[in-house]
């Protein structure tokens, strides 16, 4: 039954069944539920499981975008971050450097599909003034750092964090704990109460919503540190951003402890 549809799930999702999902996992409260009682014993809900489910199988694990479609997407950052400097077309160069791309081809740079891509995008669209103050503030001498690359990086902590991966990567910092079964409950039961909300059922476009608002929360934390440690008066390097990433990798994980009740008390500083 449960078992041979999760080999089939696990087989899916190109994975081997070495590390079971945070959900699936059987915490030390789970074998004790005897002793303990059943309040301590921490389970997903149908709907919380399907929250996860879509975040996993329509959000994050889609393939990296053709070339029409990134050139498009990347386009936006550059005439959202540089309103009087707009370009029509795409073409390969210098300027994307100065929205923290690492080389003059931003393609090259979009390594684990779709979904990281599109956080940035969506971060541009729905925040434009944060956004072009972000650009600005990473691209200034003093308080340099690969925005783009960055924002990359935060969306790919995250998404190793909650275990919404369908294939093996590493964090940008390093070998760090993933979320608890309350932590990941206290995400997804915050997908399902937006969805209530909103009178939907779960879907891909709220779980967006949900982990976009996540990302900027997010990312304004490993901002904000970073321009602390750059005006802190020792000098710094892009050597030293790794700190500015654990910043927010801690606040994050602290923030999930709890539950959030909804998009309106997502603060995470």
């Amino acid at each position: 039954g449960s078992a041979i549809m999760e080999q089939e799930r696990l087989m899916e999702e190109g994975r081997s069944d070495e590390q079971p999902h945070i959900e699936d996992q059987k915490t030390w409260c789970d074998r004790c539920i005897v002793c303990l009682g059943p309040r301590y014993v921490i389970h997903l809900t149908d709907f919380e499981r399907d929250a996860v489910w879509h975040m996993r199988r329509h959000v994050v694990n889609n393939p990296k975008p053709d070339d029409a479609d990134l050139q498009k997407q990347v386009l936006l950052l550059w005439n959202t971050a540089f309103p009087d400097q707009k370009l029509e077309m795409f073409e390969k160069g210098q300027r994307w450097k100065k929205l923290g791309f690492q080389g003059t081809d931003p393609s090259t740079d979009v390594r684990t599909g779709s979904w990281p891509l599109e956080q940035l995008v969506a971060l541009a669209t729905h925040h434009p003034i944060e956004f072009r103050r972000m650009v600005q503030e990473a691209s200034d001498p003093s308080s340099f750092y690969l925005f783009a690359i960055s924002c990359f990086n935060v969306s790919h902590m995250l998404v190793l964090f909650f275990d919404l991966h369908t294939f093996a990567s590493v964090s940008p910092i390093g070998k760090v704990a993933r979320a608890s079964k309350r932590q990941l409950r206290n995400l997804a039961r915050l997908v399902v109460r937006e969805c209530q909300a909103n009178d939907v059922d779960v879907s891909a476009n709220i779980c967006k919503l949900v982990l976009n608002e996540v990302f900027m929360e997010l990312l304004g934390v490993v901002h904000r540190d970073w321009m602390l440690l750059s005006q802190a008066g020792a000098k710094t390097s892009l050597i030293d951003f790794p700190k500015a990433l654990r910043k927010g990798y801690d606040v994050n994980s602290s923030f999930w402890e709890r539950p959030c009740d909804s998009l309106g008390d997502l603060k995470m500083s």
